[in-house]
């Protein structure tokens, strides 16, 4: 490995486990969440999958119906380990705060590019995603405005061998788009650390931990950062219809 590589590792570690000890030192959320999923892989061909997958999210110290949404995704692999995904998300909001209150519907569209590379036992994983969200049954006249979104996720990956189990740590940054241009900054961050298994003919369950700020945040006429931390739990099941058998999951 020459010395620049070693160099853009050595970086791209301190980042990430900068990340990490905000995790580990976010003891001042404002609000704690619970998120929960369950998803579908199809891999349709070598290069191509197809996702479908039910969310739920609480609020309120998990306590409160946040949003819960159905989310569809396909991804293709143009090179190796370099895919290209879209997606869209159809989805139910609780709005419990104001005078106008009840269950609002959304929906969500997304373009990804992402791509991941080992060194020897370590994943690192690089995510760029462009998503644009609205209301929906309200016109922009209605003053529905699209929420256009900017997204950079890196991240390290590791899986210990005698258990097992893959942890990865991630960090990713938002930009919202301001009269259809990128914003000069960053309003959004969050910090992610999971923990993931494979089991045959089962399928993949992850547990996850994630701190999230909101920069910026306008409350009575002043702009404050918004934090919370996540509690999450994901299962996945992966059906392979490249397989001449009965399909199965693969650690």
């Amino acid at each position: 490995m020459n010395r620049s590589k070693k160099n853009n590792i050595l970086l791209l570690f301190l980042a990430v486990i900068a990340g990490f000890s905000n995790l580990i030192l976010a003891q001042n959320s404002d609000d704690l969440e619970g998120w929960s999923a369950v998803q579908l892989d199809v891999r349709a061909s070598k290069k191509m999958t197809f996702s479908v997958s039910e969310h739920l999210r609480y609020r309120n110290d998990i306590t409160t119906v946040s949003t819960y949404f159905t989310q569809i995704e396909t991804n293709y692999e143009v090179i190796k380990d370099f895919e290209l995904g879209l997606g869209v998300r159809f989805i139910k909001k609780n709005d419990d705060v104001g005078k106008k209150q009840g269950i609002e519907s959304h929906f969500r569209y997304q373009f990804d590019a992402s791509f991941k590379h080992d060194i020897k036992k370590i994943g690192l994983y690089y995510r760029l995603r462009y998503q644009n969200k609205n209301e929906l049954g309200f016109s922009e006249d209605e003053g529905d405005i699209p929420k256009e979104q900017l997204r950079f996720q890196f991240g390290v990956g590791y899986k210990l061998l005698p258990i097992s189990v893959v942890f990865k740590l991630k960090a990713e940054f938002f930009n919202t788009f301001v009269d259809k241009t990128v914003g000069n900054k960053i309003d959004r961050q969050r910090f992610t650390l999971s923990a993931s298994r494979k089991f045959n003919r089962f399928g993949k369950i992850a547990l996850f931990y994630r701190t999230q700020d909101n920069f910026n945040v306008e409350v009575k006429n002043t702009e404050v950062t918004v934090s919370k931390a996540i509690l999450g739990f994901k299962y996945t099941y992966t059906l392979d219809l490249r397989k001449t058998k009965a399909p199965s999951n693969e650690l």
